[in-house]
């Protein structure tokens, strides 16, 4: 016998034995092609990880899971344990911290009663770092199991814990403030100047410190935007009723003035426990305008609510135009983006404190469909070309509710050479 094939027999006996042993009469030519075959696909390895409790909060939270040693993978696979929920977005980190796009998770809907989604093929060759979801909670509570899989090696996963959502301080909060309240109450049950009185406010003062100290030094943990707009509309009212020079007054205004700073921070360093969209940021600027309207004008409600619908106003445009980056729109998308917000601006009363904000929404929107079109108008005929100068013709002469200077440059955009000044004669 050939020494080649004894020695391939002899391995194949030893290492497939069921083989073997479900047929004994196995010639030599098809054992070497069950040998080459199981030889030449690559093994795959799994890793598992859950990400539970996901933010029910609009436009979602951000979850990494990092890999304790970098490697390559192949594909990943997710599916909720509990609930539906929508993944907004979907990146691989690698080594050289580069944002890779998961395309088949991205904007897609799923539910615990659905099949696993499956990621497209992806690089085998690039050592990735780590996974990063956003996703949102849709009805429920959600969560959310990943399976990477690689064919060098079992991924580890890890929820990185800073991200993951589970520190909350809401609890520790409502108990500080409870407390804080049951020492105003003793201050108003008091009779003023006595004893009984000072040793109240001292008290007071004392729990309300520890509030503060709470809301500034919690930095592994955070509160929720919720509790958040909760806390602060309670504060401002009870700043608004209290009696002026009192102890209370003072502790109200600092504690609503701290409360704020948080929010505005969270605006300004988003985090992906506390991540508030331009969306979000106008409903809560208009539910304090709605507060600020029923509040007296000179009362102490009234000017904090103002002061703080103008300093969230000038952080909405920014939010807004990092998601318009994102979001990669068409000219037709974009368009519609600013006429919507330009409505907003030329319809709303002269006195809103929000009338500027929408003006810049609506500006930084049609800045993106120009350019858009300025893309996509080479890829167009004379026939599409003229159907929009109609179109865009008429709404430049409407000026409520169309900016007339955009309309203007898309005419411009889309006219050859002359054309658009003979059909403006």
């Amino acid at each position: 016998m050939d020494r080649r094939v004894y020695l391939l027999t002899s391995v194949l006996l030893l290492s497939t034995s069921g083989i073997a042993q479900t047929d004994t009469n196995i010639s030599y030519q098809n054992a070497y092609e069950v040998f080459t075959s199981t030889q030449a696909e690559p093994a795959l390895y799994e890793g598992t990880a859950r990400i539970a409790d996901i933010t029910r909060q609009a436009g979602g939270g951000l979850y990494i899971l990092d890999l304790v040693r970098p490697t390559s993978l192949t594909q990943l696979k997710v599916k909720p344990s509990v609930g539906r929920l929508k993944i907004i977005a979907a990146n691989l980190i690698t080594e050289k911290q580069e944002r890779v796009p998961i395309k088949a998770l991205t904007n897609v809907v799923i539910s615990a009663t659905n099949q696993a989604l499956v990621s497209e093929n992806l690089s085998s060759s690039v050592g990735i770092a780590a996974i990063e979801i956003q996703a949102e909670a849709m009805g429920g509570p959600a969560s959310l199991d990943v399976k990477a899989i690689s064919n060098k090696e079992a991924p580890q996963l890890a929820l990185r814990e800073e991200l993951a959502c589970k520190k909350k301080i809401d609890p520790i909060l409502k108990d500080r403030l409870d407390t804080v309240q049951k020492w105003a109450a003793r201050i108003e049950g008091s009779a003023q100047g006595s004893i009984q009185e000072k040793y109240a406010i001292k008290e007071f003062n004392k729990y309300v410190t520890e509030f503060i100290d709470t809301l500034k030094t919690s930095k592994s943990s955070y509160l929720s935007t919720e509790y958040t707009l909760t806390v602060l509309n309670f504060l401002v009212e009870r700043y608004n009723v209290s009696r002026a020079g009192s102890a209370a007054e003072t502790a109200y205004k600092s504690m609503s003035t701290e409360t704020f700073d948080v929010l505005l921070a969270s605006i300004q360093n988003p985090q992906p426990c506390h991540s508030i969209t331009s969306e979000g940021l106008i409903n809560i600027a208009l539910d304090f305008q709605k507060r600020y309207e029923v509040a007296k004008a000179d009362s102490r409600a009234g000017k904090m609510y103002e002061t703080m619908i103008v300093q969230i106003g000038k952080f909405i445009p920014t939010q807004y135009r990092k998601e318009l980056a994102a979001k990669n729109y068409d000219f037709r998308q974009a368009d519609n983006e600013g006429n919507k917000y330009y409505k907003l601006f030329t319809t709303s009363k002269p006195d809103s404190i929000l009338k500027g904000t929408h003006r810049e929404m609506s500006l930084a929107a049609y800045a993106i469909a120009e350019q858009a079109l300025l893309r996509e108008v080479v890829q167009m005929d004379n026939e599409k070309k003229y159907e929009l100068i109609v179109e865009f013709q008429t709404k430049y002469n409407d000026p409520t509710h169309y900016h007339q200077e955009t309309m203007m440059k898309y005419l411009l955009i889309l006219s050859e050479k002359g054309t658009l000044f003979r059909i403006l004669e």
